[in-house]
């Protein structure tokens, strides 16, 4: 029997089975047109990041290590003591380039794979693992009602590092805003078997099981009783004269 796309079957731990249909978000896209991204003409990203060119930079601290991130200018890493910087100061990189918006091509496969804004940093102290310079990406993330900070400081390779920055400066950029929650939906279930199989059904088990338990104790009571047989056929030891 072909079984709709919307339902499915499960079982309970008495093994009675259930039908179950998924609400329509679970097996389709939600109602309603969606929203075209390119309908939007409203400021680019460049234009809604621009403002933290002139605010202080953002730091992190980050086990031992502060993190300092310029927008637009460099990233560098130093150790703080009593708010004084102690010892070198390593530059993770200087602004390069950032995502073009532009190419429609990336902007497609950027808004539906990842909704962050990235910068390239590059050239900056020479690493001594690796003997190349330090180089340091940067996604901006959408967080509504934040200001701008650093969530976190990575490094997936030496020397070569990811800064995600969340701000609520990009959130009204479609290509940026979060997809929009869905409010928690009722699956509703019911039994696969009529009562009066499911009392059926569990007569055969305890009927199945009832078999089972005088088929062990046969064989046990069989087993028993040759056991005894061969003790009793035994020759009597005879003590030593």
């Amino acid at each position: 029997q072909h079984q709709a796309e919307d339902v499915v079957t499960v079982a309970s731990r008495f093994k009675q089975r259930y039908e179950c249909r998924l609400p329509p978000a679970a097996v389709g896209p939600p109602p309603g047109p969606p929203r075209d991204p390119r309908l939007y003409n409203g400021s680019g990203v460049a234009e809604l990041l621009r403002p933290m060119g002139t605010a202080p930079c953002l730091l992190k601290t980050k086990d031992w290590w502060t993190y300092e991130f310029c927008y637009g200018r460099h990233i560098q890493q130093y150790h703080l003591e009593e708010s004084e910087i102690k010892g070198d100061i390593l530059v993770l990189g200087y602004y390069q380039s950032a995502f073009d918006w532009d190419d429609e091509t990336a902007k497609v496969r950027q808004h539906q794979l990842r909704r962050y804004h990235s910068q390239s940093y590059v050239n900056g102290s020479r690493c001594d693992r690796t003997g190349r310079a330090r180089e340091a990406e940067v996604r901006f993330l959408c967080e509504e009602g934040a200001g701008d900070y650093i969530a976190r400081v990575d490094e997936p390779q030496s020397c070569s590092y990811v800064l995600t920055v969340h701000t609520t400066r990009i959130c009204h950029h479609p290509f940026l805003r979060p997809s929009p929650g869905l409010a928690p939906q009722p699956i509703r279930c019911q039994p696969a078997l009529s009562p009066a199989q499911y009392v059926q059904y569990v007569r055969a088990q305890v009927s199945d099981t009832k078999r089972k338990v005088e088929e062990i104790s046969e064989e046990l009571r069989t087993l028993d009783t040759r056991l005894w047989s061969d003790r009793d056929s035994e020759p009597p030891s005879q003590s030593p004269k």
